[in-house]
């Protein structure tokens, strides 16, 4: 099976991630990234996107976070700038602040995301959050529509991520994404003894991976670098 990698690699120097993360995903993958608000999905979104761009993919991405113009800004900001593949139609990107909010009501947005064929053109497919932007579409009684239309664009080769806040939808809901997908990331804030408060991400589940990978990985946000691993609570 083909896969893509998702090495980041900038004046010589990759992030590390990578590397604790498997190096690259298969395709026709169902990546599923949860944390509550302000954990971090975003920016790990923003990270994968942007080296899956950097090694040739098209992606789309769905934000119910920014407008196109505070994406920019805001990857820009943490070193991920994404302006010219957005330019070159590498990267196509939907707000549904502006493109969903202001015509149609949130009890629309399943079908709008599901028959919006565009979206789905591009090799890479991100929605971030799926549970903000379904939290008044998608119930358990038409969450099997949902997930067997996942399910069909997998076979077909796509690689989809998605975000979801557990508070956002059911529980039950939340639990048939942690089965569904192929790979589970669940992002934390934890308080850790000496060191205050620390962010990790977790990789629950890695199916079909190739190669090792570590079920934690401590990280931080810094300003033009973006993500970084932390050891012990101190940057290296």
């Amino acid at each position: 099976m083909a896969s893509k990698s998702i090495i980041l690699e900038r004046k010589g120097e990759k992030d590390g991630f990578a590397q604790r993360f498997g190096k690259e995903i298969p395709d026709g993958t169902l990546i599923f990234i949860e944390g509550k608000e302000g954990t971090g999905k975003s920016i790990f979104c923003q990270r994968f996107c942007y080296s899956l761009l950097r090694n040739g993919s098209t992606c789309s991405y769905v934000s119910t976070q920014y407008t196109i113009k505070s994406f920019l800004r805001q990857v820009h900001s943490v070193g991920y700038d994404m302006r010219n593949y957005l330019i070159r139609g590498k990267l196509f990107f939907i707000s549904t602040e502006v493109m969903l909010a202001e015509t149609k009501p949130k009890s629309t947005f399943m079908e709008g995301l599901t028959t919006c064929k565009k979206l789905f053109d591009p090799d890479i497919i991100f929605i971030d959050s799926l549970s903000t932007l379904l939290s008044e579409s998608l119930n358990e009684g038409n969450l099997v529509e949902l997930t067997n239309f996942f399910n069909r664009l997998k076979g077909s080769g796509k690689m989809i991520w998605v975000t979801g806040n557990p508070n956002e939808w059911s529980e039950k809901i939340h639990s048939a994404f942690q089965m569904i997908c192929d790979i589970h990331f669940k992002i934390t804030r934890e308080s850790m003894p000496g060191v205050g408060i620390v962010h990790n991400i977790y990789l629950e589940k890695f199916n079909g991976a190739r190669f090792k990978y570590e079920p934690l990985t401590t990280f931080s946000v810094r300003p033009s670098v973006g993500l970084t691993i932390e050891t012990s609570g101190v940057a290296f």
